[in-house]
């Protein structure tokens, strides 16, 4: 009931004796419960301001009827998932060196070596294989893509008119390449290239010249059985379908990119995060150490834009390495401008930068097509502490009810002298606004009364501009209601409980006339008030007031000992009103134990002088007896209903702040005596 106690005093006072503060009980047969004395220096100044000249209030009541939150600009979940698997994997470019001797050739020229004569024409098929050791390229391999460059080099004394070359794997013989080479002078070379694709490679191989014909020379030559045919085996663009093999460094993925948000509306240059996180997550079967390089250049923290380093150790054969980690984004501000402002300045605009690079160790290792690696971060949950931009031309159209507290539990009829009111529209955002208040009614719960605001001044838009881009300043705009321009007095004389609206609030009605330099924080928004200004001075009909208190009887000792309890209130009234109280317990979910009846029933008023100024205080003291087959529903209770009756003399009343209401409560419990 404190904000009917901020506009009538007197209840403030009374019903505030009743403490917020649930009530502790200890095993003494004689418990004091509280004190307190209060006057109306102790209410909110917000709602009471003091006449210093002669000590009365005048009220000031701000009650809110709607709160727009309508620009809760909120950037959305932002994601990226990338992988990739062996092919996007290379071997190395590697050569290796093989040369087939003359002696080789014919072992009739090893008896020849060092001597000079006519070499005849040669004609010969299926030499003996040569061994060839691959294992500088890999293990094995089942190559998705690449080359081999076959270069034979002519040693011999004589031209080589064919040669055909045939390179088998030693395990079974299968046939990896095979191609033929024509007219290779001496001292000469020739290349061909053949296509590794859907190739078995292993690392023992066997080179076959299947068929050699070599022209006679043009006279004696020198022989050197050592020299020969040079085969050069260069391997280039490898890419495996699966193999075991050293990987050489490299980089496996390599983005940078920008990427486009939908904010919903608003048109976002730059967002400060207020709460939100950066979610990392890599996963990878590949048994190669690997590094993750996450960069967010749009995003900054006292200038230090956002990167993160994951280093990934190779996964053990049949296991997946995982790593994971959580950033917190507050206080980071993200530019949302896109990758460079200076030269495409936009809006909504992301930028990022991936890269992933494997750190050779030098190992072989097998990696298959089913191997892996898997990336994936997200930006979640992110609210502004601000947001600067464009915040769009909307329509917020809302009906409904809003709680008018200062009469919350009142009924009956109460006549106010002089008092002024208005709508106040409070905005919080950095924009232009408008609001059209198309509907207000006051409704009484007790009464049933609804009385709908006829008001001329609410009859056109009422426009506001932007808020000061200062965290929880806002500009106002104050409507000014009386009784000339509207039937103001007829609405608070009803004594409202709710205020029934429909409201539209609208912001940039006008368009981007900021040129998005519009702002919002995370408080931002438009805030309706119904606004009284008035003399605390009344007369009082007939009044009922309303309030329900939180006590804890739950911990009285020995409960079941207890024959009877008295609650007792020791009360000293300065205020000119007589108030009929009584109090009904209700359990934990508010349902009803039965009522408490208090005797005498009601407090005296105190004595006043003619003014009203308080002469001397009224005692009273009330009693509420529990007797035994009551004391239950008291151990079970969790909250007092209160009903105050004020019964007032007809006139109007002024309050003072010297008036004070001093109350003592105590409990007195009789138990059962034990032996």
């Amino acid at each position: 009931m404190r904000n009917l106690a901020y506009f009538f005093g007197l209840t403030a006072l009374l019903l505030s004796a009743c403490s917020r503060k649930a009530a502790r009980w200890d095993n003494n047969v004689a418990l004091p419960l509280f004190s307190t004395e209060m006057t109306l220096n102790d209410i909110d100044r917000r709602f009471l301001v003091n006449n210093a000249s002669d000590s009365s209030y005048t009220l000031v009541y701000d009650n809110l009827v709607y709160n727009a939150r309508t620009l809760r600009v909120t950037a959305p979940d932002t994601s990226l998932n990338t992988f990739f698997t062996l092919r996007r994997l290379k071997l190395s470019d590697r050569s290796i060196v093989q040369r087939i001797t003359l002696a080789q050739i014919n072992p009739t020229f090893r008896l020849l070596d060092g001597q000079t004569i006519a070499v005849p024409a040669q004609n010969q098929s299926d030499l003996s294989p040569v061994d060839i050791d691959a294992s500088a390229f890999f293990e094995t391999a089942t190559l998705d893509s690449g080359f081999l460059d076959i270069s034979i080099s002519n040693e011999l004394p004589v031209r080589v008119s064919l040669l055909v070359f045939e390179l088998q794997n030693a395990s079974d013989g299968s046939v990896v390449a095979k191609d033929s080479f024509l007219n290779i002078d001496q001292g000469s070379s020739a290349k061909k290239s053949i296509n590794l694709r859907n190739k078995t490679v292993g690392k023992n191989l066997k080179g076959v010249i299947r068929r050699l014909i070599t022209d006679a020379s043009s006279g004696a030559v020198l022989i050197n059985a050592s020299k020969g045919v040079e085969i050069t085996l260069t391997v280039r663009d490898l890419r495996p379908r699966n193999a075991i093999a050293a990987f050489p460094n490299q980089t496996v993925i390599e983005q940078d990119q920008s990427l486009v948000l939908d904010m919903g509306g608003p048109q976002i240059k730059f967002f400060k995060v207020k709460q939100g996180s950066l979610r990392l997550k890599v996963e990878t079967t590949i048994q190669e150490n690997m590094t993750m390089i996450l960069k967010i250049p749009s995003a900054s923290y006292n200038g230090v834009p956002l990167e993160r380093v994951v280093k990934m150790p190779g996964a053990k054969p049949g296991s997946v390495e995982r790593q994971e980690e959580t950033v917190d984004m507050s206080g980071y501000l993200i530019d949302y401008r896109g990758k460079d402002p200076a030269v495409k300045d936009t809006v909504n605009t992301f930028h990022q930068v991936l890269l992933v690079t494997l750190d050779s160790s030098g190992r072989k290792v097998q990696v298959t097509l089913s191997d892996s690696l898997r990336i994936s971060y997200s930006l979640t949950g992110l609210l502004p502490e601000y947001a600067t931009g464009y915040m769009g031309q909307t329509l917020n159209s809302s009906s409904g009810k809003a709680p008018f507290a200062l009469f919350k539990g009142a009924d009956g009829n109460i006549l106010f002298k002089d008092f002024k009111a208005s709508v106040l529209v409070k905005n919080t955002i950095g924009a232009e606004g408008s609001v059209r208040v198309k509907s207000l009614e006051s409704e009484n719960v007790f009464s049933g009364n609804k009385v709908k605001l006829s008001a001329t001044p609410l009859n056109s838009k009422v426009f506001i501009g932007p808020a000061p881009f200062v965290y929880g300043q806002s500009t106002d705009k104050q409507v000014l209601l009386d009784g000339g321009n509207s039937n103001i007095k007829a609405f608070v004389e009803n004594l409202p409980q709710w205020i029934n609206y429909d409201i539209d609030i609208e912001t940039n009605p006008n368009g981007n006339v900021s040129n998005w330099k519009d702002f919002v924080f995370d408080n931002s928004g438009a805030e309706i008030y119904l606004r009284l200004e008035a003399p605390a001075s009344f007369t009082i009909g007939g009044l009922n007031l309303r309030d329900t208190q939180g006590i804890e009887a739950a911990s009285i000792p020995q409960v079941q000992r207890v024959k009877s309890a008295t609650v007792i209130f020791d009360i000293e009234n300065d205020y000119p009103f007589e108030v009929g109280m009584n109090f009904t317990l209700l359990d934990e979910y508010f349902n009803p134990l039965g009522e408490v009846s208090v005797s005498p029933g009601s407090v005296l008023p105190g004595k006043t002088g003619p003014g009203g100024e308080p002469l001397a205080p009224s005692r009273t003291v009330l009693r509420a007896n529990i007797p035994k087959d009551r004391i239950e529903a008291l151990h079970k209770a969790h909250h007092v209903a209160m009903k105050a009756r004020v019964v007032g003399n007809g006139t109007q009343q002024k309050i003072y702040n010297t008036y004070k209401l001093k109350v003592k409560t105590s409990l007195q419990a009789e138990y059962e005596a034990q032996f």
